[in-house]
């Protein structure tokens, strides 16, 4: 749904004069996520879902926020994908931006489940489900959704994937779904209020 971060608000206490950092009310910002490869290859299980591997992968995941945030940085691999929500039951939507040959370059909405990266071969796979049924939480990608391409090829050049901030995850709290909103807390997707 949204990360969380909090803003100060620096004021004067006019009782005292002596100026005292307020903590004000948490604003939510929608993060997205980025990994690229050298290339990769879908294998299909007979079920609709496929092996999606990665190769050259490198070693960190970049992270930023939609404005009016200023937060960007970077994650060990191992840390976000232990840390990010692939729950099969609630999966997150990704935008893969791929190269197809010389000039052609594609776009394919998934559902990601099952990540694994392998260091020494510098290899990230997922469990990936193509999905027609698609809402990111982020704006950025709008923009390149007029380019998806319902076709999943076997193989591809160079990649880029857009994760979309953390979905909704179990939380046996106050939520009668048992589902709550979860924010970015680097490097975890943890819940913040609010059911979904």
């Amino acid at each position: 749904m949204a990360g969380v971060v909090s803003g100060v608000d620096e004021s004067t206490d006019e009782t005292n004069g002596t100026a005292d950092a307020e903590v004000v009310a948490d604003e939510a910002y929608t993060y997205i996520f980025i990994q690229e490869g050298t290339s990769g290859s879908f294998v299909e299980d007979g079920s609709g879902n496929y092996t999606l591997t990665i190769n050259g992968v490198l070693p960190y995941t970049v992270y930023f926020a939609d404005r009016p945030a200023r937060d960007a940085g970077m994650v060990e691999m191992e840390q976000f994908i232990e840390g990010f929500s692939f729950d099969p039951n609630n999966p997150p939507n990704a935008l893969l931006n791929i190269r197809e040959g010389e000039e052609e370059i594609d776009m394919i909405v998934v559902e990601l489940t099952w990540p694994q990266y392998n260091e020494t071969t510098e290899t990230l796979t997922y469990k990936a489900r193509l999905t027609a049924d698609y809402e990111f939480e982020s704006e950025w990608p709008e923009d390149l959704l007029h380019r998806v391409d319902g076709e999943i090829p076997e193989e591809f050049g160079e990649v880029v994937i857009v994760i979309d901030d953390c979905p909704c995850m179990i939380d046996p709290g106050d939520c009668k779904s048992w589902w709550s909103n979860s924010c970015w807390t680097k490097p975890f997707c943890d819940p913040c209020g609010g059911c979904c």
